[in-house]
This record gives C-alpha cells, structure tokens and sequence, in this order.
C-alpha cells in the first residue's frame, strides 16, 4: 500500500488545504491576512478585514497541538463581528458549536436588551467529507414550536468543498468566481488544478504556491501521512461495525418477514383448503347444518359456494 507521503512526492499532489495543518499555517499566517480576508469575504459576500486572530489557535507554533477552528474577530460594514472557521464537520460538532454560540451570546445580553445589541457571530463549517451532501447552506437559529428564525445575527455557513473540487474546474477556470475558485482550491490534491484556478488572482497564486511549499516540507508530510493512516483505520473499523451491524439487522429482518409470510401463506392455505372441502360436501348433498359443523365456516359463506 502507498503510503501519503510517497503519493505526494510520486503522484506530483499535494497536501490539500482541508488538512489543517497545511489550513492553518496558511491562513492563519499574520503577515498575510489579505488570504484570509479573501477567504471570509467571497464565504460570506461582503468586504471582510480580520482585526484580530487569537493567539491561542493560529500563532501556536506546535503544529502537533493545533485545534481544528480558527476564532477570529473581523471588521464587517464597518461593524465588529466574530467568525469562526472550522475544518472538522460531523453530527457532534455541529451540536456543541450551536450549543457553545447559543451560551456565549446568551452570557454576552444584559438585562433589559435584545438580540440586536450583541456582536454578530458567523461559522464557517468547510465540509471535506460530504457530512450534509449540500454543495452549499447557510443556516440560521430556529425557535423550537414557531419554526422563526431566533436570531439573524447568528450565521452558519456549510461549504462541501468536495462538491466544488469535482465540478468547479472547467479546464481552463474561465467564468468562475473566485468563491468557486477558492473553495475548489481547497478541496482539490491536484497540482494542475491549483495552478488553473490560481492563475488570475494574485492572492489565490500565493496561497496556491504556499499549499504546493507546504507539500514538500518532511515535518508536514510526515503528520500529514499519520494522520491519514489514522483516519483510514478508523474509517475501515467503522465501515466493518456498520457492515456487521447491517448483517445482523438483515438476518433478524430475513427472519422475522420469512415468519410473516409463512404464518400468511399457512393462513392462506388453510382457508383454501376449508373452502374446497365445504364446496366438495355441498356437491356431494351434505346440509347446510353439518358443513358448519365440519368446516367451522358460516352459513353465508357455505350458501355462497
């Protein structure tokens, strides 16, 4: 089996950017924020300007330790808003990162205001697994019996980056927008599409070059080819406990149909078997009387044969 390490240098890929590493040290460099500023501002269709990155996810040095989200603070129509930026999408996290938000601006209200007075708060959740097999969503809050929307100025944004890998690049990237661009950057390995999508744009050729950098560094490699060996095996041990569990469930379905239709058909047959036999001794010029007797059926059902 190759590993990731060998497929990158032999198969002239790269270290996609929904790896977070790679994600990270990208657009969450300092010196750099026009990327992410790019980023926030197609995501979101409105002229972004990061303010602050907090230290405590992006400026760590210890790749090994790095979380998965990127919290920023962002200056939006001239308003301050908090987005958050997360690479890692599945059921769990979607339900703690509501429950985490829904906390944090109900802690942020004071008596007597309402929603309008707290800072507006959006998510971007990149989907690199086809979690929702939504190309793209953007939710909002609901009330519980109304079905209203609690909120606007909370967001969530979910971008299947898959999605835009597969059909974003046309063969030459003409007539695509730089959110198609960008997001299909992100989910594609492939060195050529980088250079298609990236060839207009100079922020997108600088980040496109920074993935292709990042590719050949060992240290990177080297997480990058463990990590996936990790996700693989758990991939595989879920994939077989969900095979046995169909297997099991298939049997006691199998079982338990193959019961109802036997119970069915014997039922079926019996009444079949009566009939004809009820038929054969009124023939024969038994009364009425003793057919019931013999058979068990109603009179009405005797004088209609």
């Amino acid at each position: 089996m190759v590993n990731a390490y060998n497929k990158v240098l032999d198969e002239d890929e790269v270290i996609p950017l929904t790896y977070d590493r790679v994600f990270k040290l990208i657009f969450g460099d300092p010196n750099h924020l026009e990327r992410l500023n790019l980023l926030l501002s197609v995501t979101l269709k409105k002229k972004v300007e990061v303010i602050e990155l907090y230290p405590n996810d992006l400026l760590d040095d210890n790749r090994i330790n790095k979380k998965n989200e990127v919290d920023l603070l962002c200056k939006l129509d001239g308003e301050y808003v908090s987005v958050e930026v997360n690479t890692n999408l599945d059921e769990e996290i979607i339900y703690r990162n509501i429950s985490f938000v829904s906390r944090v601006m109900s802690k942020a209200l004071k008596p007597g205001e309402d929603y309008s007075n707290i800072n507006k708060y959006y998510q971007i959740n990149i989907d690199v697994e086809d979690f929702l097999g939504l190309p793209y969503e953007i939710c909002h809050l609901k009330g519980d019996f109304s079905n209203k929307i609690a909120d606007d100025r909370i967001e969530f944004y979910f971008i299947n980056v898959k999605h835009f890998a597969k059909t974003c690049y046309n063969g030459s990237g003409k007539e695509l927008t730089d959110f198609e661009k960008i997001y299909g950057m992100i989910g594609t390995k492939s060195k050529s599409v980088i250079d298609v999508l990236t060839k207009d744009n100079e922020i997108l050729k600088d980040i496109g070059d920074m993935v292709k950098k990042y590719s050949s560094d060992d240290e990177l490699l080297f997480y990058y080819d463990r990590d996936e060996r990790m996700r693989n095996d758990v991939r595989r041990i879920t994939t077989n406990e969900l095979t046995e569990k169909f297997k099991e469930q298939l049997i006691a379905t199998t079982e338990k149909v193959t019961e109802e239709v036997t119970k069915k058909v014997t039922k079926e047959v019996a009444e079949k078997t009566t009939l004809d036999m009820a038929r054969k001794l009124k023939r024969k010029g038994m009364n009425v009387s003793d057919i019931m007797d013999v058979t068990c059926l109603p009179k009405k059902v005797i004088d209609s044969l």
